[in-house]
Formats: C-alpha cells, sequence, structure tokens
C-alpha cells in the first residue's frame, strides 16, 4: 500500500467519524416524537369519561322515583294484567300498584325509599303466585283417578307452607321460578324465555309439589292446615316496611 491511498483511507475514516455527532444532532432534535401528546390525549379523555359516568350516576340517583313509577307503569303492572292471578287477588293487587304510583307521582316517596321498595317488589314472588294459584285449581278439579285424594291433600299443604314462607320473607321470586320450572315450557314470544304449560299434567305438578316441599323444609316451616295466605297482604306488608325503612 502506497502513501496516497493510506492518506486516502484515514481521510476517509476522519469524515466518517465527522458524520456521527451530524446523525446523533438530528435524533436528539427529533425528540420523542408525538408519544406525549397521545398520552395527555387519553388521559384527559379518560378523565372526561369518569366526569359523564359520575354526572350521569347522578343524574339516575335523583330521578328513583321517577324511574320506578316508569318501572310500574310500563313494565310491572301489564305482568300483572296478563298473570294467572285470580281475578279477585288480580283485582286487588293492580288496585294496590296503581295507588303506589300515586303516592310516587305526589311526592309522598323520597328517592331512596323508592329504591328500596322496587327492590322489595322484585323479590316478592306476585306472577309466580298466580302460577301456584293455577295449579291448586287444577289440583281441586283434577280427577280422582289422577290425582289422589291424598294426593290432593298433600299437594295442597306443600302449597300452603311454601306461601308461608314468602310471607315469612323466607322464600323469593327465583325460589319460586326454580320450583314451578316443570309446569313451564318454551316460548320465544315470552320476554322471559317460556310460559306456564297448558294444560297441566299430572307429573309437573307432582314434580312441582315435591320441589315445594323441599323449599318450605329449608325453610323450616311447619306443618300447617288450611290456612290461607294473601299475596295483596304481603305486598301491602312489604311497601309499608319500604316506606319506613331508615335511610
Amino acid at each position: 500500500m502506497n502513501a496516497t491511498e493510506s492518506t486516502g483511507n484515514i481521510s476517509d475514516e476522519i469524515s466518517e467519524e465527522a458524520n456521527l455527532p451530524e446523525d446523533l444532532e438530528s435524533s436528539a432534535q427529533e425528540g420523542p416524537g408525538c408519544m406525549p401528546a397521545v398520552l395527555a390525549a387519553g388521559a384527559l379523555m379518560g378523565i372526561a369519561g369518569f366526569i359523564t359516568c359520575a354526572l350521569l350516576t347522578w343524574v339516575i340517583f335523583q330521578k328513583r322515583t321517577e324511574l320506578a313509577v316508569r318501572t310500574l307503569e310500563g313494565a310491572y303492572l301489564p305482568q300483572i294484567e296478563q298473570s294467572l292471578l285470580d281475578p279477585d287477588t288480580k283485582s286487588e293487587v293492580i288496585e294496590e300498584v296503581n295507588s303506589l304510583v300515586k303516592k310516587m307521582k305526589t311526592g309522598q316517596y323520597e328517592d331512596w325509599q323508592s329504591a328500596g321498595l322496587m327492590q322489595r317488589l322484585q323479590k316478592l314472588p306476585v306472577i309466580q303466585w298466580g302460577e301456584l294459584q293455577a295449579l291448586e285449581q287444577w289440583i281441586h278439579e283434577a280427577n280422582p283417578d289422577d290425582f289422589s285424594t291424598d294426593e290432593k291433600s298433600e299437594a295442597i299443604l306443600q302449597i300452603r307452607r311454601l306461601q308461608l314462607a314468602v310471607q315469612q320473607r323466607k322464600a323469593f321470586s327465583f325460589d319460586l321460578e326454580q320450583v314451578l320450572e316443570p309446569l313451564r315450557v318454551p316460548s320465544r314470544s315470552s320476554p322471559t324465555g317460556s310460559v306456564p304449560k297448558t294444560p297441566i299434567d299430572r307429573e309437573s305438578a307432582l314434580k312441582v309439589v315435591k320441589l315445594a316441599k323441599s323449599l318450605a323444609d329449608r325453610a323450616e316451616i311447619g306443618e300447617v292446615e288450611n290456612q290461607s295466605v294473601s299475596i295483596c297482604e304481603i305486598m301491602r306488608a312489604e311497601i309499608n316496611a319500604a316506606q319506613q325503612a331508615e335511610k
């Protein structure tokens, strides 16, 4: 290698080394890019979303009585009108609910009382009570060859025990949903996905009686004679309890 080539190589290396600081300086000038802006925007959106949710929650919280009235008029009353409650019981229950709606509209219930009341009504098996009444009627009218006298007596006893469990707040709507499952058939047109079976058959009735006995035993309901229980009286008791409850 001659002196000229050596000198040329050294010059090239010096030139490349001289360019390195320029690249580093260029990278430094670019900075962190748009990431901080993205993070800041995300944080602001999160804060705005939190404030919006809090505001909506507060608005809903302040309108619990209004929402309760809409639910009772738009959903609860129509369900009762279409239920299997006997005519007298249905009339009493509808009258009680209409009276409750009127009191809510006139400001006799505070928002927290309305919220507590709706929770109580949600647990109260009013619709399911109608199905129990329909089953009891079928048992009374069943042919003795299909349902013996002893079976009828046992079935009525267990229905009474189950009703007493409801009265004593030891059985609720979701419990009776399970008990009455054998009397249901699937239905796409029903909001609940099922409708009461028509006509009732012996096998389904016996399954319900067995489940009713199991639930009453678990609730520690003693043996009872033909003691009638009114769902309307139970509803009145729940309404009074909600009205007198402490905040």
